[in-house]
């Protein structure tokens, strides 16, 4: 069977329609500075919440909250975006990524700030695992937060 020029091109464009549908979710984040940031934090609020191998309905709706709040999102965007950290948790070989978008995009206050909101995960569930701390701590030397801010926005959280 041969394929005629015309059915090539149905054949494009129904792949670029598929690529288009299927990583919207992707591209509009990449396209709107602001909700990559929002993503960030929320993986890194996954990754919190994951350290000690549970991501609990607690921590989940703690997050929802908070990426709501901080962020001005509805409750349908933010628990996109909430759905989107998790599976770019999933896949993720490294935190650099996000704490470089951070880091590129934020005052030191906004930083602390993030650095806060980690904290109050990782007390989501009332127990505070060496892991979450681990965790915390690590993200916050990505982000250059000194010992001392680290230290108050732990004490702020709770």
């Amino acid at each position: 069977m041969l394929i005629q020029f015309p059915d090539i091109i149905n054949m494009l464009n129904s792949l670029k329609d598929f690529f288009k549908n299927n990583l919207i979710n992707d591209a509009a984040l990449d396209n709107e500075p602001s909700r990559s940031i929002e993503l960030a934090a929320a993986v890194l609020m996954v990754e919190i919440s994951l350290a000690d191998s549970s991501l609990d309905s607690d921590e989940r709706r703690l997050i929802t909250r908070v990426l709501q709040q901080e962020f001005k999102l509805s409750a349908v965007d933010a628990q996109a975006i909430l759905s989107l950290a998790e599976q770019e948790s999933d896949h993720a070989v490294s935190l650099h990524e996000f704490t470089r978008l951070i880091n590129d995009s934020m005052s030191a206050g906004d930083k602390v700030r993030i650095i806060q909101l980690l904290w109050q995960v990782a007390f989501a569930d009332s127990v505070l695992d060496k892991y979450e701390e681990y965790y915390v701590r690590k993200i916050a030397d990505l982000l250059y937060i000194s010992h001392a801010d680290y230290i108050r926005a732990k004490h702020n959280s709770r």
